[in-house]
């Protein structure tokens, strides 16, 4: 499964940040808080701490002043 970060401005749709995640789907669980097998399905707004603990696991920066979604996909 590929992980990937977009960042919209506040109050706007389009993606103005992409960023691929290289971090393996069972790692993200733990993070995201996952419990369901279909959870990572879904597309995420990322909390701050959310966004800090990816950061670390991924040791990537990540634009704090765009809102930053989680998508994933097979």
């Amino acid at each position: 499964m590929k992980h990937r970060i977009m960042g919209v401005v506040k109050g706007d749709d389009s993606a103005v940040f992409e960023q691929a995640l290289p971090i393996a789907t069972s790692n993200l669980k733990v993070i995201m808080g996952w419990s369901a097998r279909d959870d990572s399905l879904y597309d995420y707004k990322l909390t701050e701490q959310q966004i800090t603990d990816i950061e670390q696991a991924c040791a990537v920066n990540m634009p704090r002043h765009l809102d930053l979604y989680l998508s994933s996909e097979d």
